[in-house]
């Protein structure tokens, strides 16, 4: 007659052997490596304009450099000319920067950094502008911070450079 509480117990123990109460169960996050995916290039158009009156630079001169790792892919030369609208599109590679504290806790988190020095000679003066721009990737295990995967960008970013 006493033998249910021992069975219960002995039912109870078996369960929670089963569960693996000691390791959590892992995350499916459908990765298969710590690998990225491959972002060979970032497109970025820059508009030149008159301060003031938002007037477009046409035919303008401009310098590109590229601060390592990332390297830039077009203007190959590292000069390009506005068009009539006051564009310089350009092409970066950037280079792939994993966050080791996140590959540790099993998530996957990458920058692709870019810094770039844009330099314009107009009237005798020499006018330069640093500029940055930072796409990044990030999957997450745990399903409370799915929410904050992300993928980078695909469009090219515009960014607008004002002259005096």
């Amino acid at each position: 007659m006493f033998r249910w509480p021992k069975l219960l117990a002995s039912l109870f123990l078996a369960a929670l052997a089963f569960t693996g109460c000691a390791y959590p169960t892992p995350f499916d996050n459908g990765l298969f490596g710590p690998e990225a995916p491959v972002y060979p290039e970032r497109k970025l158009v820059l508009i030149f304009e008159k301060d003031g009156s938002f007037t477009p630079i046409a035919g303008a001169k401009a310098t590109i450099e590229v601060a390592p790792p990332a390297r830039l892919i077009s203007p190959s030369s590292g000069t390009g000319v506005t068009d009539g609208d006051g564009t310089l599109a350009l092409t970066i590679a950037p280079v792939a920067q994993y966050d080791k504290s996140a590959l540790l806790a099993g998530d996957i988190a990458v920058d692709y950094p870019i810094a770039l020095t844009v330099t314009m000679e107009r009237g005798g003066r020499l006018l330069a502008w640093d500029l940055n721009d930072n796409q990044s990737f990030a999957r997450y295990r745990d399903p409370l911070y799915q929410g904050l995967n992300r993928d980078p960008a695909e469009e090219p970013a515009f960014m607008t450079l004002t002259l005096p």
